[in-house]
């Protein structure tokens, strides 16, 4: 009984949800495919620089940065791009200055973090974030399943992969890896 409750309380959630998805933010994104859903944003910078595939979720508390320029004078033209069928849990921090590929089929579960620029510190006279950005790319292939807490730095994740919780991701790890640690490694292969 509490199940259909939860349901029916939730439904108009993701009805406007998908109302303000399709109608609203499709008018300002790159790409917004047919039954995707993003559901209360935290906050997006310059979505004309992300493409979403078709019924994919994005949950609550997401903050989405696509940079186009830096302290310094640094620009950037990112590109971000999130496959058909993926489903992203609440609080992810996403980070794009050049590219970032989350295939198809994807699940990323809460509070993850995925970047593909840090900070340089090449002058010690000047704050951090006031240094110029350091920039890669990111891809995460298709099937592969993300833990909750997880932090994804430049790295490339094949497909059919499992990252395990809290791991602090960095480097290229091949299809049908089970990867975990900080920092991460594979642990298992699945074949």
């Amino acid at each position: 009984m509490k199940d259909k409750i939860f349901y029916y309380f939730t439904r108009p959630m993701f009805f406007y949800a998908k109302l303000k998805t399709q109608f609203f933010n499709k008018l300002f994104f790159g790409k917004i495919g047919r039954d995707s859903i993003i559901l209360r944003d935290d906050l997006i910078l310059n979505p004309s620089h992300i493409f979403i595939g078709k019924n994919s979720i994005v949950h609550s508390g997401a903050r989405i940065l696509c940079f186009t320029r830096h302290r310094g004078g640094q620009k950037f033209n990112p590109r971000l791009e999130i496959g058909d069928d993926v489903k992203i849990q609440q609080g992810i921090h996403i980070v794009c200055t050049n590219s970032i590929k989350i295939g198809s089929g994807v699940s990323i579960a809460a509070h993850t973090s995925i970047l593909d620029s840090d900070h340089e510190y090449k002058d010690i006279n000047r704050p951090i974030h006031d240094q110029e950005l350091s920039v890669g790319s990111v891809e995460i292939g298709d099937n592969s399943l993300v833990g909750a807490g997880v932090m994804i730095l430049k790295a490339k994740i094949g497909r059919n992969c499992i990252v395990g919780a809290n791991s602090v991701v960095k480097g290229e790890f091949p299809d049908y890896s089970v990867i975990a640690g900080i920092p991460a490694r594979v642990i298992k292969t699945i074949k």
